[in-house]
């Protein structure tokens, strides 16, 4: 499983919490054209994070997936599959499928 480390976390954007109660509504209104999150900070502290609906969806989505009975299994499955060669070319799936 990926992590975040410390140099991704500083690349994400941060905001505290005096800025945030300042420019809520400017920061609710670009939020879901900028897409992502915002690290709030509370005395320079990361404390939460604010998501745009559309990723916290899909951040759900994911998670409902991955605790799905048997996706985690049927992944490393196919990835072994793909390194034993037996996987499909791109051009074979789109002829399969009629593309």
């Amino acid at each position: 499983m990926q992590t975040l480390s410390t140099a991704d976390l500083i690349k994400k954007k941060f905001i505290g919490t005096d800025d945030l109660r300042k420019r809520l509504t400017e920061i609710l209104n670009k939020l879901p054209e900028q897409g992502g999150e915002i690290i709030v900070t509370q005395h320079g502290r990361p404390q939460a994070i604010l998501l745009d609906l559309e990723s916290y969806l899909d951040l759900h989505e994911t998670i409902e997936d991955l605790q799905r009975p048997g996706f985690i299994e049927s992944i490393y499955k196919g990835l072994k599959e793909i390194d034993e060669g037996k996987g499909i070319s791109h051009e074979q799936l789109k002829k399969h499928l009629g593309i």
